[in-house]
This record gives C-alpha cells, structure tokens and sequence, in this order.
C-alpha cells in the first residue's frame, strides 16, 4: 500500500496548507515539461498527484488513514487466529445445540425458532452480500473504467459461487441437526428412568429393612415360644405352643421368600441402573463427538465467510485504487483539456478578429462617401456616437482658417443636421438602401465583437502571464538568484497569485544562498513576522542587518528604523 505522505514528504499530522505547498514544489520539480524523457521523474510525479488527490480531500483522507492505520497494525499470529476461531465456533455450537434440544417459556420447541432464525439470518446475509456486490457493481460502472468493471464482475462471481456453496453446506448441516435432534432427548428419558430407579431401589430398601426386623422380631419369639415348650407346662399347652411355633416358622419362611424375592429383584434393578448409566455415558460420549463435528463445520464455514469478507475487501480496496487513480487522470485530463480549450479560442478568436476587422474597413469604405462619413462614423453608428463625433470634429475644426478645413466643418454640420434628426435620419437611410433591421443586426454583431475581444484579451494575457510564470519557475529552479527572489515575492505579495508563505521562505532561502541581498531581507521578515516559519526576531534582525551590509536599500532603511529604536 502506498504511502502518500511519505510521497509528499510530510507527517500524517500535516495540514491541508503544508500539504498544497508541498505538492506545489514536488510538482514543478518533477513536471513532465522540465523533465522531458525522463520516466523517473514521470512517475514520480503521477504519485505526487495521486497522493496530492486523496490527501487534499478530507473524506478520501479520512477513509486513507483508516485504511493505512489498519494495514499498520500488527498482525496477529495464524496459531491465534486458529485458536480464536475455534474457540468461536465451539461456543457457537454449544449455544446451536442448547437452543435445539429444549423448549422455550411458552412451549413452543426452541429448535424451530433456531432454525428459523438461522434462516432469515441466512437470507440477511445473502441480501447483504448481494446488495454489496450490486453496491461494486454500481461503482465500477460509474468509473467507466473497463479493467475495473471486468475484474468486479470476476471477483463477484467467485463470491456467489462460494456464497451459494457456504449456503448448500449450512442446509446440510441443519438437516443433519434434526436428525440428531433426538439424541438430547434421549439422554433426558436416560435420566428420567435412571431417577425413577433410585427411588423403587430405596422403597425396596426399606421393605428389606422392614422384613429383616419382622424376622429378628419372629425369631425371638420363637426362642421363648421353645423355652416355654416342655418348662412344666401341660401337654395342651406345648400342644398349643408348638401349634403357635408352626405358625410363626410359616409366617418366618413366607417372609424369607418375599426377602428373597425383594433381593432378586433389587440386584436386576442394579444391573438395570448400571446399564442405563453406561448407555446415558454413551450417550453423553456420542453427544460430545457430534458437537465437535458441528464445531469443526460450522468452523469451516465461518472461514468460508471470513474468506469472502476478506475478498470484498480486497475488492473495495482495489476499486478505491482505481477511483483514485481514474480521478487524478480525470484532473489531468481537465487541466489540459482547458488548456487545449484556451489556445483553440485563442487561435479561432485570432480568425474572428481579423475577419471582423476586413469587415470594418469595408463598412468604413462604404460610409465614406455618404453623410456618416462626413462626421467619421460607420452607419450603424448610434446617437451618442453621432453626437459625440460631432462635438469632436467641431472642437477640432473650430477657429481654422484653411479652406478645407472648414469646408470639412460645413460638410460635417449638415451631415449632423440630418443624422440627428430621427425622422431625416430614416429618410436618408432608406435613399441609401439601408433598413433598420440591417442596423439593428451590425449593432448586435459589433456588441458580440466587442465581447469576444474582451474574453480575448483577458485569456491572452492570462496566458502570458503564466507562460512568463513556468518561464520563472523553470530558471528558479535551474537555480537562478533573480528568479528564485521575485518567485518568492510573488508568493509573498499575494499580488497576481494567492498568498503562499511557505513558498515563498522556501525560494528565499534558496536565493540568500546565493548571497541576494532583497531575499535575504525578505527572509528576514519572515522569521521577524512569522509568515511560513516560527516567530524568530532575532534570526529575523539577523538576516535583515547581513542584507543591508550586502546592499539592499530595503534592508538599509529598515536598519535604520531598528537603531532608531
């Protein structure tokens, strides 16, 4: 990327004045018309103008530094980028699959709104992307600059080929997320049984507890039932009591069967649990590979995204490229075409004049022998044109005793007797064949005429001037004391160009190099006033007391001003 400050050989800080008469110096000195057949120096001075045209304009300087600013910047490493994009698009993902797999406050399923969400911001981007392409195309058009228009059409195609791609991907991605969709679902039922197992393993728990203290319960009566058997009792009683034992041994084997039956059941409820929790892992395992799959995807498309910024990047920054350039030819081209336009008028007003001043003399011819001529005047003359010869011719005539002269006098009384008259005026013009309408068409063409030659004369000397301006310019810079001096002044004085103090220190000091006494006090000036440098009196003094010691009336009388002081 250019830099066109270091082009002009100014600061990034410098102001819209520094950077003009910067321009200003490098473009006389590196001129294609002082430098014939040198290329360098061409060059250098297409640059110069490129630079001078973004810098000059304040919007297109923004826009430069910006884009300066941001080429400066240091890059960031391709194991950062990596690493950030990665981390992106595992977070991206994890947000996809939460907002998939669970429902909203309302009820209404959250991976239809993603879906539907992930449609329209596709459809945004699309509208974007197509509405930023047509903005390129719109531009490149407006340049008219074929090379421009072909390689934006060429660069737009590529980006909607890979849009469309970016987007044929991202429908597959999503059909592939509501196949999977399930898959969190499924883990949630995992969960559900694997929570409704606990809690029958702990009811199951307490029936055993229970049982176990009903048989402890049921063993210790039997104990006493057999101490109580065959103590003294009679044998209806131990009948009894052992009917009662018999009993109680059944109830104990019922209840060892239900623990039994309780323990059977509660390690097939374990196995069951250990089964669920090593599919719920599974699961769990499945999920995270899925997710890492998505990321790697979705990774890839938002580097086919970056990809296509970057590429209209790239774009825009060529179009801009181009638009400066085109503009920079554009003034050019202006500039010479006014030139061109100046010396065409100049050459074809040339013609006008001489054609009209045949033609004045013709008309002088024809009003010689007629009263018109008589007082001097072509016959299209106006009254106060009439009335004003008159009163020279009488003012001339006037007193002399010649003959002829004052036959002339005579002759011209009477021609202004009846020319003054309108009504004798008309009769006469109609003896001589000439019609109002034909005065009034000559007066036109002379008031035209007269306009022409005005516009002439101030384009000519427009032209001298600047003709004896380069002619300056060019022994200035061959390095001409004179020259340098009264290019200085010029830029000093403001008189027939703006006021340029920048210039103007810079051709001084080139000229008190040489020892010239009147820049070296002008130099002197300006360090005392300020003007193109900083304030500095006594450099200023300095300067102004060396120029009068080598002879400059001007530095003199200011010296002695300064003693005085």
């Amino acid at each position: 990327m250019k830099n066109y400050y270091q082009i002009l050989g100014v600061q990034s800080t410098a102001t819209e004045a520094e950077i003009k008469s910067k321009y200003r110096v490098l473009a006389k000195r590196y001129h294609p018309d002082v430098n014939p057949g040198d290329a360098t120096a061409a060059s250098k001075f297409a640059d110069i103008n490129e630079a001078h045209a973004v810098l000059s304009d304040p919007k297109s300087r923004a826009e430069y530094d910006a884009k300066l600013k941001e080429a400066s910047a240091p890059r960031p490493s391709q194991e950062d980028i990596i690493a950030r994009q990665r981390a992106q698009a595992q977070a991206a993902a994890r947000q996809a699959a939460y907002r998939n797999m669970n429902m909203n406050m309302n009820g209404v399923p959250l991976r239809a709104q993603a879906a539907a969400a992930q449609a329209a911001a596709q459809a945004k981007a699309q509208a974007h992307a197509q509405a930023q392409v047509q903005a390129l195309c719109n531009q490149a058009y407006r340049q008219g600059v074929a090379e421009a228009q072909q390689a934006a059409e060429a660069e737009i195609a590529k980006i909607m080929a890979a849009l469309n791609e970016a987007v044929a991907e991202n429908k597959k991605l999503k059909a592939k997320l509501d196949a999977e969709g399930g898959l969190k679902e499924r883990v949630k039922d995992s969960e559900n049984d694997r929570r409704e197992l606990e809690k029958e393993l702990f009811n199951r728990d307490q029936e055993l507890a229970e049982c176990k203290e009903r048989i402890s319960y049921l063993e210790n009566e039997i104990n006493q039932l057999r101490k109580r058997v065959g103590t003294g009792r009679t044998r209806a009683e131990n009948s009894n009591l052992q009917s009662e034992l018999e009993s109680v041994k059944a109830t104990l084997k019922a209840l060892e069967r239900d623990h039994n039956s309780l323990t059977t059941e509660h390690d097939s409820l374990l196995a069951e649990y250990a089964e669920l929790e090593k599919r719920c892992r599974q699961l769990e395992t499945d999920n995270k590979q899925h997710e890492l799959k998505n990321s790697a995807q979705i990774k890839l498309q938002q580097d086919k995204r970056r990809q296509l910024q970057d590429e209209i990047g790239e774009l825009n920054r060529k179009i801009a490229e181009l638009t400066a350039e085109n503009e920079a030819l554009r003034t050019e081209n202006e500039q010479w075409l006014q030139y061109a336009g100046s010396e065409e008028f100049l050459s074809d007003a040339e013609q006008r004049i001489e054609a009209w001043n045949k033609k004045v003399n013709a008309d002088k011819r024809r009003a010689k022998t007629t009263l018109y001529g008589d007082l001097g005047v072509l016959i299209w003359a106006s009254d106060e044109q009439i009335v004003e010869a008159h009163a020279k011719l009488v003012k001339k005539l006037s007193g002399k005793s010649d003959k002829a002269l004052i036959a002339k006098l005579e002759k011209a009384e009477q021609a202004f007797a009846v020319l003054s008259d309108p009504q004798k005026r008309a009769e006469y013009n109609a003896s001589i064949d000439i019609t109002d309408e034909r005065i009034a068409e000559e007066r036109r063409l002379i008031a035209e005429n007269e306009a022409l030659l005005d516009e002439y004369r101030e384009k000519l000397a427009n032209k001298e001037f600047w003709q004896r301006f380069d002619e300056l310019t060019e022994s200035a810079m061959a390095g001409d004391a004179q020259s340098q001096f009264t290019l200085g002044e010029m830029y000093f004085t403001g008189d027939e160009i703006d006021y340029d103090y920048d210039q103007a220190v810079f051709w001084f000091k080139e000229a008190a190099k040489q020892k010239h006494a009147d820049a070296m006090y002008y130099l002197g000036v300006c360090y005392v006033e300020g003007k193109g440098l900083d304030k500095n009196e006594n450099t200023g003094s300095g300067f102004i007391r060396q120029a009068a010691k080598l002879g400059s009336k001007l530095a003199q009388t200011a010296v002695d001003k300064m003693n005085k002081k």
